[in-house]
Protein backbone atom coordinates (compact mmCIF):
# COMPACT_ATOMS: atom_id res chain seq x y z
CA UNK A 1 0.00 0.00 0.00
CA UNK A 2 0.98 3.40 -0.70
CA UNK A 3 1.71 5.67 1.90
CA UNK A 4 -0.90 8.35 0.77
CA UNK A 5 -3.14 5.96 0.18
CA UNK A 6 -5.09 5.45 3.36
CA UNK A 7 -5.68 8.60 6.64
CA UNK A 8 -3.75 8.61 9.48
CA UNK A 9 -4.78 7.55 13.07
CA UNK A 10 -3.36 9.53 15.74
CA UNK A 11 -1.08 6.27 16.64
CA UNK A 12 -0.50 5.60 12.55
CA UNK A 13 0.76 8.74 11.87
CA UNK A 14 3.44 8.65 15.84
CA UNK A 15 4.36 5.24 14.45
CA UNK A 16 4.66 7.19 10.77
CA UNK A 17 7.18 9.56 11.85
CA UNK A 18 8.91 7.79 13.65
CA UNK A 19 9.49 5.25 11.08
CA UNK A 20 11.52 8.41 8.92
CA UNK A 21 14.08 8.84 11.43
CA UNK A 22 14.53 5.07 12.31
CA UNK A 23 15.10 4.20 8.96
CA UNK A 24 17.15 7.12 8.24
CA UNK A 25 19.65 6.34 11.35
CA UNK A 26 19.91 2.29 9.87
CA UNK A 27 21.04 4.29 6.25
CA UNK A 28 23.10 6.31 8.33
CA UNK A 29 25.00 3.08 10.57
CA UNK A 30 24.83 1.13 7.31
CA UNK A 31 28.57 1.21 6.29
CA UNK A 32 29.20 0.88 10.14
CA UNK A 33 29.77 -2.64 10.04
CA UNK A 34 32.11 -3.44 12.62
CA UNK A 35 29.47 -1.92 14.75
CA UNK A 36 27.10 -4.79 15.85
CA UNK A 37 26.42 -6.85 18.92
CA UNK A 38 27.26 -10.42 17.83
CA UNK A 39 29.98 -11.53 16.04
CA UNK A 40 27.99 -12.62 13.19
CA UNK A 41 26.40 -10.17 10.46
CA UNK A 42 24.38 -8.03 12.20
CA UNK A 43 24.63 -4.55 12.84
CA UNK A 44 23.15 -1.61 14.67
CA UNK A 45 21.87 -0.65 10.84
CA UNK A 46 20.03 -3.63 10.86
CA UNK A 47 18.33 -3.55 14.36
CA UNK A 48 17.55 -0.05 13.19
CA UNK A 49 15.85 -1.44 9.71
CA UNK A 50 13.84 -4.18 11.89
CA UNK A 51 12.56 -1.79 14.19
CA UNK A 52 11.85 0.70 11.72
CA UNK A 53 9.48 -1.85 9.50
CA UNK A 54 7.88 -2.26 12.80
CA UNK A 55 6.77 0.86 12.90
CA UNK A 56 5.78 1.00 9.51
CA UNK A 57 3.72 -1.96 10.31
CA UNK A 58 1.98 -0.33 12.75
CA UNK A 59 1.62 2.85 10.56
CA UNK A 60 -0.07 1.14 7.61
CA UNK A 61 2.14 1.99 5.07
CA UNK A 62 4.43 -0.76 4.04
CA UNK A 63 4.38 -1.11 0.49
CA UNK A 64 5.00 -4.71 -1.05
CA UNK A 65 5.87 -3.18 -4.65
CA UNK A 66 8.33 -1.55 -4.41
CA UNK A 67 9.39 -1.72 -8.06
CA UNK A 68 6.27 -1.29 -8.92
CA UNK A 69 5.36 -3.42 -11.95
CA UNK A 70 8.43 -4.88 -11.86
CA UNK A 71 8.24 -6.30 -8.47
CA UNK A 72 6.89 -9.73 -9.28
CA UNK A 73 9.78 -10.55 -11.66
CA UNK A 74 12.10 -9.08 -8.72
CA UNK A 75 10.77 -11.45 -5.61
CA UNK A 76 10.60 -14.60 -8.61
CA UNK A 77 14.70 -13.98 -9.40
CA UNK A 78 15.34 -13.99 -5.98
CA UNK A 79 13.77 -16.93 -5.47
CA UNK A 80 15.73 -18.63 -8.23
CA UNK A 81 18.59 -17.79 -6.70
CA UNK A 82 18.17 -19.05 -3.30
CA UNK A 83 16.55 -22.04 -4.68
CA UNK A 84 19.35 -22.92 -6.79
CA UNK A 85 21.73 -22.03 -3.44
CA UNK A 86 19.41 -24.69 -1.67
CA UNK A 87 19.74 -27.95 -3.89
CA UNK A 88 23.38 -27.19 -4.06
CA UNK A 89 23.56 -27.00 -0.13
CA UNK A 90 21.25 -29.63 0.36
CA UNK A 91 23.10 -32.19 -2.00
CA UNK A 92 26.75 -31.34 -1.61
CA UNK A 93 27.19 -28.88 1.18
CA UNK A 94 25.79 -27.21 3.95
CA UNK A 95 22.31 -26.46 4.64
CA UNK A 96 22.48 -24.43 7.50
CA UNK A 97 25.04 -22.11 5.40
CA UNK A 98 21.81 -21.90 3.04
CA UNK A 99 20.09 -20.81 5.71
CA UNK A 100 22.36 -17.98 6.95
CA UNK A 101 22.53 -16.63 3.45
CA UNK A 102 19.49 -16.90 2.76
CA UNK A 103 18.13 -14.73 6.01
CA UNK A 104 20.75 -12.36 5.00
CA UNK A 105 19.88 -11.73 0.94
CA UNK A 106 16.38 -11.95 1.80
CA UNK A 107 17.06 -8.78 4.02
CA UNK A 108 18.78 -7.33 1.71
CA UNK A 109 16.86 -7.73 -1.32
CA UNK A 110 13.41 -7.94 -0.14
CA UNK A 111 12.60 -6.03 3.14
CA UNK A 112 15.23 -3.22 2.32
CA UNK A 113 13.57 -2.15 -0.86
CA UNK A 114 10.11 -2.40 0.85
CA UNK A 115 11.75 0.56 3.62
CA UNK A 116 13.76 2.43 1.13
CA UNK A 117 11.59 2.56 -2.07
CA UNK A 118 8.30 3.98 -2.59
CA UNK A 119 8.48 6.14 0.72
CA UNK A 120 7.78 9.45 -0.82
CA UNK A 121 10.01 12.43 -1.88
CA UNK A 122 10.48 13.77 1.34
CA UNK A 123 11.56 10.56 3.13
CA UNK A 124 13.44 9.54 -0.20
CA UNK A 125 15.80 12.93 0.26
CA UNK A 126 15.88 12.33 4.10
CA UNK A 127 17.58 8.67 3.78
CA UNK A 128 20.26 10.22 0.46
CA UNK A 129 21.06 12.64 3.32
CA UNK A 130 21.44 10.12 6.20
CA UNK A 131 23.61 8.15 3.58
CA UNK A 132 25.73 11.24 2.72
CA UNK A 133 26.13 12.19 6.01
CA UNK A 134 26.79 8.56 7.88
CA UNK A 135 29.77 8.10 4.96
CA UNK A 136 31.24 11.09 5.24
CA UNK A 137 31.89 11.28 9.26
CA UNK A 138 32.90 7.61 8.98
CA UNK A 139 35.66 8.69 6.49
CA UNK A 140 36.27 12.34 8.32
CA UNK A 141 36.63 9.92 11.51
CA UNK A 142 38.72 7.41 10.31
CA UNK A 143 40.66 10.01 8.62
CA UNK A 144 41.30 11.64 12.49
CA UNK A 145 41.88 8.62 13.38
CA UNK A 146 44.91 7.65 11.17
CA UNK A 147 46.25 11.30 12.15
CA UNK A 148 45.94 11.34 15.66
CA UNK A 149 47.61 7.38 15.88
CA UNK A 150 50.15 8.00 13.04
CA UNK A 151 48.69 5.24 11.30
CA UNK A 152 50.18 2.56 14.18
CA UNK A 153 48.58 -0.42 13.05
CA UNK A 154 48.45 -2.40 16.76
CA UNK A 155 46.89 0.88 18.35
CA UNK A 156 43.96 1.69 16.12
CA UNK A 157 42.63 -2.37 16.24
CA UNK A 158 41.22 -0.84 19.29
CA UNK A 159 38.54 0.63 16.44
CA UNK A 160 38.34 -2.57 14.63
CA UNK A 161 40.77 -5.61 14.22
CA UNK A 162 41.32 -4.37 10.40
CA UNK A 163 40.34 -0.85 10.62
CA UNK A 164 43.62 -0.11 8.95
CA UNK A 165 45.57 -3.30 7.13
CA UNK A 166 49.05 -3.80 7.87
CA UNK A 167 50.37 -2.44 4.66
CA UNK A 168 48.06 0.38 5.25
CA UNK A 169 45.50 0.69 3.82
CA UNK A 170 42.27 2.18 5.55
CA UNK A 171 39.25 -0.23 5.79
CA UNK A 172 37.73 2.26 8.88
CA UNK A 173 34.79 0.27 10.31
CA UNK A 174 34.22 -2.06 6.95
CA UNK A 175 36.61 -4.06 7.77
CA UNK A 176 37.88 -4.60 4.25
CA UNK A 177 39.35 -1.52 2.26
CA UNK A 178 38.27 -2.62 -0.88
CA UNK A 179 34.74 -2.30 0.71
CA UNK A 180 35.55 0.96 2.47
CA UNK A 181 36.15 2.12 -1.03
CA UNK A 182 33.29 0.62 -2.57
CA UNK A 183 30.84 2.71 -0.21
CA UNK A 184 32.94 5.44 -0.91
CA UNK A 185 32.45 4.93 -4.86
CA UNK A 186 28.53 4.74 -4.13
CA UNK A 187 28.42 7.75 -2.16
CA UNK A 188 29.93 9.89 -4.62
CA UNK A 189 26.91 10.77 -7.33
CA UNK A 190 24.42 11.29 -3.91
CA UNK A 191 26.78 14.48 -3.36
CA UNK A 192 26.60 15.36 -7.82
CA UNK A 193 22.55 14.79 -6.89
CA UNK A 194 22.51 16.47 -4.17
CA UNK A 195 24.78 19.56 -5.71
CA UNK A 196 23.02 19.45 -9.03
CA UNK A 197 19.57 19.76 -7.36
CA UNK A 198 20.58 22.47 -5.11
CA UNK A 199 20.02 20.39 -2.32
CA UNK A 200 23.44 20.75 -0.29
CA UNK A 201 25.27 23.89 -0.28
CA UNK A 202 28.56 24.48 -2.17
CA UNK A 203 30.78 24.30 0.88
CA UNK A 204 29.41 21.36 2.37
CA UNK A 205 29.60 19.79 -1.29
CA UNK A 206 33.42 20.13 -1.92
CA UNK A 207 34.01 19.79 1.74
CA UNK A 208 32.46 16.20 1.60
CA UNK A 209 33.86 15.16 -1.85
CA UNK A 210 37.18 15.79 -0.67
CA UNK A 211 36.87 13.53 2.57
CA UNK A 212 35.81 10.88 0.01
CA UNK A 213 38.39 11.35 -2.40
CA UNK A 214 41.03 11.25 0.68
CA UNK A 215 39.64 8.59 1.71
CA UNK A 216 39.36 6.98 -1.60
CA UNK A 217 43.33 7.16 -1.91
CA UNK A 218 43.59 5.99 1.91
CA UNK A 219 41.85 2.87 0.94
CA UNK A 220 44.14 1.84 -2.13
CA UNK A 221 41.88 0.17 -4.10
CA UNK A 222 42.02 -0.40 -7.52
CA UNK A 223 38.37 -1.98 -8.15
CA UNK A 224 37.32 0.83 -5.84
CA UNK A 225 39.23 3.80 -7.87
CA UNK A 226 37.70 2.74 -11.38
CA UNK A 227 34.10 2.41 -9.50
CA UNK A 228 34.44 5.70 -8.61
CA UNK A 229 35.69 7.17 -12.14
CA UNK A 230 33.07 5.11 -13.95
CA UNK A 231 30.15 6.34 -11.29
CA UNK A 232 31.32 10.14 -11.87
CA UNK A 233 31.42 9.66 -15.50
CA UNK A 234 28.14 8.03 -16.02
CA UNK A 235 26.58 10.91 -14.05
CA UNK A 236 28.04 13.57 -15.59
CA UNK A 237 27.70 12.10 -19.44
CA UNK A 238 24.05 10.44 -19.11
CA UNK A 239 23.00 13.36 -16.75
CA UNK A 240 24.33 16.00 -19.73
CA UNK A 241 26.09 17.44 -15.93
CA UNK A 242 27.63 20.82 -17.32
CA UNK A 243 30.72 21.08 -15.06
CA UNK A 244 31.06 24.13 -13.31
CA UNK A 245 34.73 26.13 -13.40
CA UNK A 246 34.64 25.92 -9.30
CA UNK A 247 35.19 22.14 -9.68
CA UNK A 248 37.40 22.27 -12.91
CA UNK A 249 39.68 24.24 -10.69
CA UNK A 250 39.39 21.70 -7.83
CA UNK A 251 40.38 18.89 -10.30
CA UNK A 252 43.30 20.67 -11.60
CA UNK A 253 44.42 21.73 -8.84
CA UNK A 254 43.97 17.75 -6.98
CA UNK A 255 45.61 16.50 -10.27
CA UNK A 256 48.85 18.60 -10.24
CA UNK A 257 49.01 18.15 -6.67
CA UNK A 258 49.23 14.42 -7.84
CA UNK A 259 51.73 14.84 -9.63
CA UNK A 260 54.28 17.20 -7.64
CA UNK A 261 53.54 15.48 -4.18
CA UNK A 262 53.74 11.72 -6.01
CA UNK A 263 56.13 11.29 -3.09
CA UNK A 264 54.14 12.47 -0.30
CA UNK A 265 51.25 9.86 -1.33
CA UNK A 266 50.55 7.19 0.95
CA UNK A 267 52.80 4.10 0.25
CA UNK A 268 49.94 1.46 -0.31
CA UNK A 269 48.22 4.18 -3.08
CA UNK A 270 51.39 4.11 -5.15
CA UNK A 271 52.00 0.34 -4.80
CA UNK A 272 48.84 -0.80 -5.69
CA UNK A 273 46.76 1.66 -7.88
CA UNK A 274 49.43 4.46 -9.26
CA UNK A 275 51.45 1.58 -11.06
CA UNK A 276 48.44 -0.13 -12.26
CA UNK A 277 47.04 3.49 -14.15
CA UNK A 278 50.04 4.84 -15.08
CA UNK A 279 51.53 1.41 -16.98
CA UNK A 280 47.95 0.46 -18.24
CA UNK A 281 49.29 -2.95 -16.66
CA UNK A 282 46.41 -4.55 -14.65
CA UNK A 283 49.11 -7.51 -13.32
CA UNK A 284 50.69 -4.71 -11.08
CA UNK A 285 47.36 -3.54 -9.04
CA UNK A 286 47.12 -5.43 -5.65
CA UNK A 287 46.21 -8.93 -5.78
CA UNK A 288 45.01 -9.07 -8.94
CA UNK A 289 47.34 -11.92 -9.75
CA UNK A 290 46.00 -14.14 -7.15
CA UNK A 291 42.17 -13.21 -7.97
CA UNK A 292 42.61 -14.39 -11.60
CA UNK A 293 43.84 -17.50 -10.35
CA UNK A 294 40.56 -17.98 -8.16
CA UNK A 295 38.49 -17.15 -11.10
CA UNK A 296 40.06 -19.71 -13.35
CA UNK A 297 39.55 -21.80 -10.59
CA UNK A 298 36.29 -21.42 -10.23
CA UNK A 299 35.34 -20.99 -14.42
CA UNK A 300 36.80 -24.54 -14.47
CA UNK A 301 34.39 -25.83 -11.67
CA UNK A 302 30.92 -24.55 -13.97
CA UNK A 303 31.32 -27.51 -16.32
CA UNK A 304 30.70 -29.68 -12.90
CA UNK A 305 27.72 -27.03 -11.18
CA UNK A 306 25.69 -26.45 -14.47
CA UNK A 307 22.36 -27.53 -12.55
CA UNK A 308 23.28 -28.19 -8.49
CA UNK A 309 26.39 -26.13 -7.20
CA UNK A 310 28.30 -26.84 -4.42
CA UNK A 311 25.87 -25.42 -2.08
CA UNK A 312 26.45 -21.71 -0.33
CA UNK A 313 29.67 -20.69 0.89
CA UNK A 314 31.72 -23.94 -0.05
CA UNK A 315 33.51 -22.20 -2.73
CA UNK A 316 36.07 -21.57 -0.25
CA UNK A 317 35.87 -24.68 1.22
CA UNK A 318 36.98 -26.70 -1.90
CA UNK A 319 38.84 -23.91 -3.57
CA UNK A 320 42.68 -24.98 -3.45
CA UNK A 321 43.19 -21.31 -2.29
CA UNK A 322 40.63 -21.71 0.68
CA UNK A 323 39.07 -19.03 -0.32
CA UNK A 324 35.89 -17.35 -1.97
CA UNK A 325 36.56 -16.32 -5.83
CA UNK A 326 36.10 -12.53 -5.55
CA UNK A 327 33.66 -12.64 -8.43
CA UNK A 328 29.84 -12.56 -7.63
CA UNK A 329 28.43 -14.09 -10.83
CA UNK A 330 31.27 -17.13 -10.52
CA UNK A 331 30.83 -17.56 -7.19
CA UNK A 332 26.94 -17.98 -7.83
CA UNK A 333 27.31 -20.46 -10.47
CA UNK A 334 29.95 -22.89 -8.94
CA UNK A 335 27.82 -22.49 -5.50
CA UNK A 336 24.20 -22.45 -6.71
CA UNK A 337 24.18 -23.23 -10.36
CA UNK A 338 23.48 -21.62 -13.90
CA UNK A 339 19.88 -20.81 -12.23
CA UNK A 340 21.04 -19.04 -9.94
CA UNK A 341 23.56 -17.01 -11.69
CA UNK A 342 20.86 -16.22 -14.27
CA UNK A 343 19.03 -15.30 -11.91
CA UNK A 344 21.62 -12.61 -10.01
CA UNK A 345 22.05 -11.36 -14.21
CA UNK A 346 18.11 -10.74 -14.28
CA UNK A 347 17.84 -8.61 -10.95
CA UNK A 348 20.24 -6.85 -12.80
CA UNK A 349 18.82 -6.36 -15.59
CA UNK A 350 15.70 -5.09 -13.65
CA UNK A 351 17.54 -2.63 -12.08
CA UNK A 352 19.74 -1.59 -15.23
CA UNK A 353 15.66 -1.59 -17.05
CA UNK A 354 14.22 0.83 -14.57
CA UNK A 355 16.78 3.11 -14.51
CA UNK A 356 17.00 3.05 -18.16
CA UNK A 357 13.33 4.00 -18.18
CA UNK A 358 14.33 6.91 -16.44
CA UNK A 359 16.33 8.57 -18.21
CA UNK A 360 13.72 9.11 -20.97
CA UNK A 361 11.69 10.69 -17.94
CA UNK A 362 13.48 12.63 -16.10
CA UNK A 363 17.55 12.35 -16.99
CA UNK A 364 18.64 13.27 -13.21
CA UNK A 365 16.69 10.95 -11.82
CA UNK A 366 18.03 7.75 -14.50
CA UNK A 367 21.28 9.07 -14.49
CA UNK A 368 21.66 9.27 -10.63
CA UNK A 369 20.38 5.73 -10.73
CA UNK A 370 22.66 4.15 -13.55
CA UNK A 371 26.03 6.05 -12.11
CA UNK A 372 25.22 4.29 -8.48
CA UNK A 373 24.49 1.23 -10.07
CA UNK A 374 27.41 1.05 -12.31
CA UNK A 375 29.65 0.98 -9.19
CA UNK A 376 28.25 -1.85 -7.41
CA UNK A 377 28.29 -3.69 -11.05
CA UNK A 378 32.35 -2.79 -10.81
CA UNK A 379 32.43 -4.39 -7.30
CA UNK A 380 29.83 -7.54 -8.16
CA UNK A 381 32.78 -8.79 -10.74
CA UNK A 382 35.39 -8.45 -7.71
CA UNK A 383 33.57 -9.54 -4.82
CA UNK A 384 32.21 -12.89 -3.43
CA UNK A 385 28.39 -12.46 -1.73
CA UNK A 386 26.77 -9.35 -1.46
CA UNK A 387 24.59 -9.60 0.97
CA UNK A 388 26.01 -6.68 3.46
CA UNK A 389 23.96 -4.14 4.01
CA UNK A 390 26.70 -1.71 2.56
CA UNK A 391 26.19 -2.86 -0.79
CA UNK A 392 22.49 -2.61 -1.22
CA UNK A 393 21.24 0.54 0.90
CA UNK A 394 22.85 3.03 -2.23
CA UNK A 395 22.18 1.32 -4.67
CA UNK A 396 18.01 1.08 -3.89
CA UNK A 397 18.18 4.51 -2.10
CA UNK A 398 19.13 5.82 -5.75
CA UNK A 399 17.00 4.11 -7.71
CA UNK A 400 13.98 5.43 -5.68
CA UNK A 401 13.62 9.11 -7.53
CA UNK A 402 13.61 6.94 -10.67
CA UNK A 403 10.63 4.79 -9.72
CA UNK A 404 9.10 8.05 -8.25
CA UNK A 405 9.29 9.73 -11.85
CA UNK A 406 7.54 12.69 -9.82
CA UNK A 407 9.71 15.61 -10.87
CA UNK A 408 9.22 18.01 -13.95
CA UNK A 409 11.82 20.30 -14.08
CA UNK A 410 14.51 19.69 -16.43
CA UNK A 411 17.85 19.65 -14.54
CA UNK A 412 19.97 18.98 -17.46
CA UNK A 413 21.47 22.02 -17.94
CA UNK A 414 22.26 22.98 -14.63
CA UNK A 415 25.76 23.13 -12.96
CA UNK A 416 28.09 21.03 -10.57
Amino acid sequence: MHPAATKFTPFARLAWQASGYIIAAGVFLAAYIDWRPAAILFTFSDLLFIVGAVALLFASRMSLRPLGNSTAYWYFAVSVMLLGLFLGSMINGDPVRWLIATIQYSFGLIILPILLINQGQERTHLFARAQIAGVVMLELGSIAMLVIFKGDYEELKIFGQEFVTGTGRLSSLLADPNWNAAVIAMTLPFLYYFRVRRLIGQFSFYFSLSILFTALVLCASVTGTVGAVLASAIFVIVGRIRISRMLVLVAVASTALFIVSRSELPQAFQNRVAPAFESGDLELAGTYTGRIALIREAWNMTGNTMIVGLGADQFRVVSVSKAPVHNLFLLLWTEGGLPAMLAWLALMGILVSRASRAVRINRLDGAFALSVFSAFFVFSAAAPHMYARMWVVPLFLALAPALALKEEKDFSRTRL
